[in-house]
Protein backbone atom coordinates (compact mmCIF):
# COMPACT_ATOMS: atom_id res chain seq x y z
CA UNK A 1 0.00 0.00 0.00
CA UNK A 2 1.32 3.40 -0.93
CA UNK A 3 1.54 6.24 1.59
CA UNK A 4 -1.08 8.25 -0.29
CA UNK A 5 -3.62 5.41 -0.19
CA UNK A 6 -2.82 4.77 3.49
CA UNK A 7 -3.56 8.40 4.34
CA UNK A 8 -6.75 8.47 2.26
CA UNK A 9 -8.18 5.35 3.93
CA UNK A 10 -7.50 6.58 7.47
CA UNK A 11 -7.81 10.38 7.19
CA UNK A 12 -11.45 10.46 8.33
CA UNK A 13 -10.69 8.44 11.46
CA UNK A 14 -7.65 10.58 12.31
CA UNK A 15 -9.77 13.69 11.90
CA UNK A 16 -12.44 12.26 14.21
CA UNK A 17 -9.77 11.51 16.79
CA UNK A 18 -8.42 15.04 16.55
CA UNK A 19 -11.91 16.51 17.13
CA UNK A 20 -12.50 14.30 20.16
CA UNK A 21 -9.12 15.24 21.61
CA UNK A 22 -9.91 18.92 21.19
CA UNK A 23 -13.19 18.43 23.07
CA UNK A 24 -11.39 16.43 25.77
CA UNK A 25 -8.85 19.22 26.28
CA UNK A 26 -11.78 21.57 27.03
CA UNK A 27 -13.37 19.03 29.44
CA UNK A 28 -16.33 18.54 27.12
CA UNK A 29 -17.07 14.91 27.92
CA UNK A 30 -19.70 13.57 25.54
CA UNK A 31 -21.06 10.15 24.62
CA UNK A 32 -18.74 10.07 21.61
CA UNK A 33 -15.77 9.98 24.00
CA UNK A 34 -16.51 6.29 24.53
CA UNK A 35 -14.92 5.69 21.12
CA UNK A 36 -11.60 7.19 22.16
CA UNK A 37 -10.08 3.96 23.58
CA UNK A 38 -10.83 2.12 20.35
CA UNK A 39 -9.45 4.98 18.23
CA UNK A 40 -6.34 5.07 20.42
CA UNK A 41 -5.63 1.39 19.82
CA UNK A 42 -5.99 1.80 16.06
CA UNK A 43 -3.78 4.89 16.16
CA UNK A 44 -1.04 2.88 17.84
CA UNK A 45 -1.27 0.32 15.05
CA UNK A 46 -1.24 3.08 12.38
CA UNK A 47 1.82 4.74 13.92
CA UNK A 48 3.69 1.45 14.12
CA UNK A 49 2.79 0.59 10.53
CA UNK A 50 3.84 4.02 9.25
CA UNK A 51 7.23 3.71 10.95
CA UNK A 52 7.71 0.18 9.66
CA UNK A 53 6.91 1.18 6.07
CA UNK A 54 8.92 4.42 6.36
CA UNK A 55 6.04 6.61 5.16
CA UNK A 56 7.88 9.79 6.03
CA UNK A 57 8.81 11.84 9.06
CA UNK A 58 5.87 14.25 8.74
CA UNK A 59 3.19 11.52 8.83
CA UNK A 60 4.97 9.60 11.59
CA UNK A 61 5.24 12.76 13.69
CA UNK A 62 1.53 13.50 13.21
CA UNK A 63 0.46 10.00 14.20
CA UNK A 64 2.82 9.97 17.17
CA UNK A 65 1.37 13.29 18.33
CA UNK A 66 -2.15 11.90 18.11
CA UNK A 67 -1.10 8.80 20.08
CA UNK A 68 0.43 10.92 22.85
CA UNK A 69 -2.57 13.25 23.06
CA UNK A 70 -4.97 10.31 23.10
CA UNK A 71 -3.10 8.65 25.92
CA UNK A 72 -3.09 11.86 27.96
CA UNK A 73 -6.82 12.36 27.35
CA UNK A 74 -7.60 8.80 28.42
CA UNK A 75 -5.48 9.20 31.54
CA UNK A 76 -7.30 12.40 32.47
CA UNK A 77 -10.71 10.87 31.85
CA UNK A 78 -9.79 7.79 33.86
CA UNK A 79 -8.64 9.99 36.70
CA UNK A 80 -11.82 12.07 36.58
CA UNK A 81 -13.95 8.95 36.55
CA UNK A 82 -11.93 7.44 39.37
CA UNK A 83 -12.53 10.54 41.49
CA UNK A 84 -16.25 9.94 41.23
CA UNK A 85 -16.25 6.14 41.44
CA UNK A 86 -13.41 5.33 43.84
CA UNK A 87 -15.77 5.12 46.77
CA UNK A 88 -18.16 3.01 44.70
CA UNK A 89 -15.41 0.55 43.77
CA UNK A 90 -14.14 0.28 47.35
CA UNK A 91 -17.71 -0.17 48.55
CA UNK A 92 -18.29 -3.00 46.10
CA UNK A 93 -14.92 -4.73 46.36
CA UNK A 94 -15.32 -5.33 50.11
CA UNK A 95 -18.67 -7.10 49.70
CA UNK A 96 -17.38 -9.11 46.71
CA UNK A 97 -14.34 -10.23 48.70
CA UNK A 98 -16.55 -11.43 51.54
CA UNK A 99 -18.74 -13.40 49.12
CA UNK A 100 -15.68 -14.83 47.38
CA UNK A 101 -14.33 -16.13 50.71
CA UNK A 102 -17.68 -17.59 51.80
CA UNK A 103 -16.08 -20.85 52.96
CA UNK A 104 -13.70 -19.05 55.31
CA UNK A 105 -16.54 -16.78 56.41
CA UNK A 106 -18.62 -19.83 57.31
CA UNK A 107 -15.70 -21.40 59.18
CA UNK A 108 -15.09 -18.24 61.20
CA UNK A 109 -18.79 -17.90 61.96
CA UNK A 110 -18.69 -21.40 63.44
CA UNK A 111 -15.47 -20.66 65.34
CA UNK A 112 -16.99 -17.54 66.88
CA UNK A 113 -20.66 -18.32 67.40
CA UNK A 114 -20.09 -21.89 68.61
CA UNK A 115 -18.09 -20.90 71.73
CA UNK A 116 -20.24 -17.77 72.14
CA UNK A 117 -23.48 -19.73 72.41
CA UNK A 118 -21.82 -22.44 74.49
CA UNK A 119 -20.72 -19.90 77.11
CA UNK A 120 -24.23 -18.44 77.30
CA UNK A 121 -25.64 -21.95 77.76
CA UNK A 122 -23.06 -22.54 80.51
CA UNK A 123 -24.66 -19.73 82.52
CA UNK A 124 -27.75 -21.89 82.99
CA UNK A 125 -26.05 -25.23 83.65
CA UNK A 126 -22.56 -24.65 85.04
CA UNK A 127 -21.70 -21.03 85.80
CA UNK A 128 -18.18 -21.96 86.92
CA UNK A 129 -17.19 -21.98 83.22
CA UNK A 130 -17.95 -18.27 83.13
CA UNK A 131 -15.95 -17.54 86.27
CA UNK A 132 -13.03 -19.49 84.79
CA UNK A 133 -12.95 -17.14 81.81
CA UNK A 134 -13.71 -13.74 83.33
CA UNK A 135 -11.40 -12.08 85.80
CA UNK A 136 -12.33 -9.78 88.68
CA UNK A 137 -11.94 -6.65 86.54
CA UNK A 138 -14.19 -7.97 83.79
CA UNK A 139 -16.88 -8.95 86.28
CA UNK A 140 -16.64 -5.54 87.96
CA UNK A 141 -17.19 -3.88 84.60
CA UNK A 142 -20.13 -6.15 83.80
CA UNK A 143 -21.70 -5.50 87.22
CA UNK A 144 -21.25 -1.77 86.75
CA UNK A 145 -22.70 -1.65 83.26
CA UNK A 146 -25.44 -4.28 83.45
CA UNK A 147 -25.93 -5.02 87.15
CA UNK A 148 -29.50 -5.36 88.38
CA UNK A 149 -29.29 -2.35 90.68
CA UNK A 150 -26.45 -0.31 89.20
CA UNK A 151 -27.34 3.05 87.61
CA UNK A 152 -26.64 3.51 83.92
CA UNK A 153 -24.32 6.44 84.72
CA UNK A 154 -21.55 3.90 85.38
CA UNK A 155 -20.04 4.34 81.91
CA UNK A 156 -19.75 8.10 82.26
CA UNK A 157 -18.25 7.73 85.72
CA UNK A 158 -15.78 5.18 84.35
CA UNK A 159 -14.71 7.01 81.19
CA UNK A 160 -15.71 10.61 81.81
CA UNK A 161 -17.12 11.28 78.33
CA UNK A 162 -18.35 9.65 75.16
CA UNK A 163 -15.11 10.60 73.43
CA UNK A 164 -13.03 8.77 76.03
CA UNK A 165 -15.26 5.73 75.62
CA UNK A 166 -14.75 5.96 71.86
CA UNK A 167 -10.97 6.13 72.31
CA UNK A 168 -10.98 3.13 74.65
CA UNK A 169 -13.03 0.97 72.30
CA UNK A 170 -10.90 2.03 69.32
CA UNK A 171 -7.74 0.97 71.13
CA UNK A 172 -9.20 -2.27 72.44
CA UNK A 173 -11.41 -3.58 69.64
CA UNK A 174 -9.50 -2.42 66.57
CA UNK A 175 -6.25 -3.76 68.03
CA UNK A 176 -7.95 -7.15 68.47
CA UNK A 177 -8.98 -7.12 64.80
CA UNK A 178 -5.49 -6.23 63.65
CA UNK A 179 -3.99 -8.98 65.80
CA UNK A 180 -6.38 -11.48 64.23
CA UNK A 181 -5.15 -10.48 60.76
CA UNK A 182 -1.49 -10.60 61.79
CA UNK A 183 -1.92 -13.93 63.58
CA UNK A 184 -3.05 -15.49 60.32
CA UNK A 185 0.60 -15.61 59.27
CA UNK A 186 1.01 -18.43 61.80
CA UNK A 187 -0.27 -20.99 59.31
CA UNK A 188 -3.86 -19.70 59.84
CA UNK A 189 -3.90 -21.29 63.31
CA UNK A 190 -3.35 -17.98 65.07
CA UNK A 191 -6.36 -16.33 63.42
CA UNK A 192 -8.54 -19.36 64.14
CA UNK A 193 -7.47 -19.37 67.80
CA UNK A 194 -8.14 -15.66 68.35
CA UNK A 195 -11.54 -15.90 66.62
CA UNK A 196 -12.58 -18.79 68.84
CA UNK A 197 -11.10 -17.08 71.90
CA UNK A 198 -13.12 -13.94 71.22
CA UNK A 199 -16.22 -16.10 70.97
CA UNK A 200 -15.41 -17.59 74.38
CA UNK A 201 -14.71 -14.22 76.07
CA UNK A 202 -17.64 -12.29 74.58
CA UNK A 203 -19.91 -15.28 75.16
CA UNK A 204 -18.76 -15.47 78.80
CA UNK A 205 -19.58 -11.77 79.25
CA UNK A 206 -23.05 -12.29 77.78
CA UNK A 207 -23.48 -15.43 79.88
CA UNK A 208 -22.50 -13.53 83.03
CA UNK A 209 -25.24 -10.98 82.36
CA UNK A 210 -27.73 -13.81 81.81
CA UNK A 211 -26.58 -15.25 85.13
CA UNK A 212 -26.40 -12.13 87.31
CA UNK A 213 -27.31 -9.01 85.35
CA UNK A 214 -30.00 -6.87 83.79
CA UNK A 215 -30.81 -8.36 80.39
CA UNK A 216 -32.88 -5.39 79.22
CA UNK A 217 -30.02 -2.99 79.90
CA UNK A 218 -27.51 -5.34 78.28
CA UNK A 219 -29.37 -5.84 75.00
CA UNK A 220 -30.30 -2.17 74.81
CA UNK A 221 -26.63 -1.23 75.09
CA UNK A 222 -25.17 -3.76 72.62
CA UNK A 223 -27.95 -3.58 70.03
CA UNK A 224 -26.60 -0.57 68.16
CA UNK A 225 -22.99 -1.61 67.66
CA UNK A 226 -23.09 -5.42 67.81
CA UNK A 227 -23.61 -5.91 64.07
CA UNK A 228 -20.53 -3.91 63.07
CA UNK A 229 -18.30 -5.14 65.91
CA UNK A 230 -18.98 -8.87 65.66
CA UNK A 231 -19.04 -8.94 61.86
CA UNK A 232 -15.85 -6.88 61.70
CA UNK A 233 -14.01 -9.24 64.05
CA UNK A 234 -15.13 -12.28 62.05
CA UNK A 235 -13.96 -10.68 58.79
CA UNK A 236 -10.60 -9.89 60.38
CA UNK A 237 -10.35 -13.60 61.15
CA UNK A 238 -11.16 -14.40 57.51
CA UNK A 239 -8.42 -12.05 56.31
CA UNK A 240 -5.91 -13.64 58.67
CA UNK A 241 -6.83 -17.13 57.54
CA UNK A 242 -6.47 -16.15 53.88
CA UNK A 243 -2.88 -15.08 54.58
CA UNK A 244 -2.20 -18.24 56.57
CA UNK A 245 -3.51 -20.55 53.87
CA UNK A 246 -1.18 -18.90 51.37
CA UNK A 247 1.68 -19.79 53.72
CA UNK A 248 0.48 -23.39 54.01
CA UNK A 249 -0.22 -23.90 50.28
CA UNK A 250 1.96 -21.54 48.24
CA UNK A 251 1.59 -23.60 45.05
CA UNK A 252 4.22 -22.77 42.43
CA UNK A 253 5.19 -19.55 44.24
CA UNK A 254 7.57 -19.12 47.12
CA UNK A 255 5.86 -18.65 50.48
CA UNK A 256 6.78 -14.97 50.54
CA UNK A 257 5.38 -14.38 47.05
CA UNK A 258 2.26 -16.40 47.83
CA UNK A 259 1.58 -14.35 50.96
CA UNK A 260 2.12 -11.09 49.08
CA UNK A 261 -0.33 -12.22 46.41
CA UNK A 262 -2.82 -13.31 49.08
CA UNK A 263 -2.45 -9.93 50.81
CA UNK A 264 -3.32 -8.15 47.56
CA UNK A 265 -6.40 -10.31 47.08
CA UNK A 266 -7.45 -9.97 50.72
CA UNK A 267 -6.83 -6.21 50.87
CA UNK A 268 -10.57 -5.33 50.93
CA UNK A 269 -10.96 -7.68 53.91
CA UNK A 270 -7.89 -6.24 55.61
CA UNK A 271 -9.25 -2.69 55.50
CA UNK A 272 -12.94 -3.61 55.70
CA UNK A 273 -12.86 -5.68 58.90
CA UNK A 274 -11.10 -3.04 61.05
CA UNK A 275 -13.29 -0.35 59.48
CA UNK A 276 -16.43 -2.12 60.70
CA UNK A 277 -14.90 -2.43 64.17
CA UNK A 278 -14.04 1.29 64.05
CA UNK A 279 -17.67 2.14 63.19
CA UNK A 280 -18.81 -0.08 66.07
CA UNK A 281 -16.53 1.81 68.46
CA UNK A 282 -17.98 5.11 67.26
CA UNK A 283 -21.55 3.90 67.86
CA UNK A 284 -20.61 2.36 71.18
CA UNK A 285 -18.93 5.52 72.40
CA UNK A 286 -21.54 8.07 71.32
CA UNK A 287 -24.83 6.17 71.06
CA UNK A 288 -24.98 2.89 72.95
CA UNK A 289 -24.36 4.34 76.41
CA UNK A 290 -26.21 7.63 75.85
CA UNK A 291 -29.84 8.42 76.60
CA UNK A 292 -30.68 9.84 73.18
CA UNK A 293 -33.50 7.36 72.60
CA UNK A 294 -35.66 4.94 74.60
CA UNK A 295 -34.71 1.24 74.70
CA UNK A 296 -37.26 0.11 72.04
CA UNK A 297 -35.77 2.57 69.55
CA UNK A 298 -32.24 1.33 70.26
CA UNK A 299 -33.32 -2.28 69.85
CA UNK A 300 -35.11 -1.49 66.59
CA UNK A 301 -32.09 0.39 65.25
CA UNK A 302 -29.82 -2.50 66.16
CA UNK A 303 -32.01 -4.99 64.31
CA UNK A 304 -32.16 -2.63 61.34
CA UNK A 305 -28.36 -2.39 61.21
CA UNK A 306 -28.05 -6.19 61.17
CA UNK A 307 -30.47 -6.31 58.22
CA UNK A 308 -28.66 -3.51 56.38
CA UNK A 309 -25.29 -5.20 56.87
CA UNK A 310 -26.63 -8.53 55.63
CA UNK A 311 -28.14 -6.90 52.53
CA UNK A 312 -24.89 -5.04 51.89
CA UNK A 313 -22.83 -8.22 51.79
CA UNK A 314 -25.48 -9.95 49.72
CA UNK A 315 -26.08 -7.25 47.10
CA UNK A 316 -23.26 -4.69 47.04
CA UNK A 317 -20.64 -4.96 44.32
CA UNK A 318 -22.94 -6.44 41.73
CA UNK A 319 -23.74 -4.92 38.35
CA UNK A 320 -21.76 -3.30 35.56
CA UNK A 321 -20.59 -0.24 37.47
CA UNK A 322 -18.86 -2.37 40.11
CA UNK A 323 -17.61 -5.16 37.89
CA UNK A 324 -15.99 -2.63 35.55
Amino acid sequence: MTQQKFEQENAERWEETDILLLAASKRRWTAEMDRLPQLYRRLCADAALARHREYGEKLCRRLNDLVIRSREALTRSRGAAAAGTEGLRLWGSFARSVRREWRLVLLNLLLFWGPFLAMIAAASYEERWIFAVLGDEEMRMMDGMYGRDTPTEFLHEEFGSGFMMFGYYIFNNVSIGLRMIAAGALAAVGAAFITAYQGVVIGAMAGYVHYAGNLDRFYTFVAGHSSFELTGLIICGVAGMRLGLAFLKPGALSRGEAMREAAREALPLIYGGPLLVFLAAFIEGFWSGADYAPPPVKIALGIGLWVVLFLYFLLAGRGRAHEA
